[in-house]
């Protein structure tokens, strides 16, 4: 294809996710989500063999953090658990640390992030592509009312999926949940 013709493909792609991406919230799509299709979308892509071995390296370490996050979130909410039976309860260390885990959450999504665009710095043109029309299909779905994830939005809760985390018990009504950008805390009556 002669220059224009690729600048031309270019602009509509940008363009196509760019009014796809004014109309959908992109928070609503989740790496843990999109994960699960990387294998398919992998050999969609026809990677060469170097662009292979660093797409498996960014996969694992990205798979390793995820592991290590959900283990971290277990603990937090464990704890938070725990502090909620404490009589002498003291809500501002609560706050504390799940202040802390929404920080290191976003430090380690810009991490990420930065490892997939490694990924696709080493794609060719026609892979970026691709990758372009794969994300928004992702989009998209959202849009046609569930989020790639299996969960509505906008339920009881006000989060993602409704989840108010906490479950039953504590101090009637509060929970702690902790989505894919960090922690949040709702008291009773939020």
């Amino acid at each position: 294809m002669k220059l224009p013709s690729l600048r031309l493909c270019a602009a509509l792609v940008l363009g196509t996710a760019a009014a796809t991406a004014s109309a959908v919230p992109i928070a609503e799509m989740r790496l843990q989500d999109l994960l699960p299709m990387a294998p398919d979308f992998k050999s969609e892509l026809k990677l060469n063999p170097n662009q292979q071995i660093l797409w498996q390296q960014v996969e694992n370490k990205t798979r390793q953090l995820l592991r290590e996050r959900q283990s971290r979130r277990e603990r937090l909410q464990a704890g938070v658990q725990q502090a909620l039976a404490s009589p002498k309860l003291e809500l501002r260390e609560l706050v504390g640390g799940i202040d802390n885990e929404s920080t290191v959450s976003l430090a380690e999504e810009k991490q990420v992030r930065e490892w997939w665009l490694s990924v696709n710095d080493a794609l060719d043109e026609r892979q970026r592509q691709a990758v372009a029309v794969f994300i928004s299909g992702q989009m998209a779905r959202v849009m046609d009312g569930g989020a790639p994830h299996g969960e509505s939005r906008g339920r009881e809760g006000g989060e993602p999926g409704g989840r108010k985390g906490g479950g039953k018990g504590g101090m009637g009504g509060m929970g702690v949940g902790m989505g894919s950008g960090g922690a949040s805390m709702n008291f009773p009556g939020n």
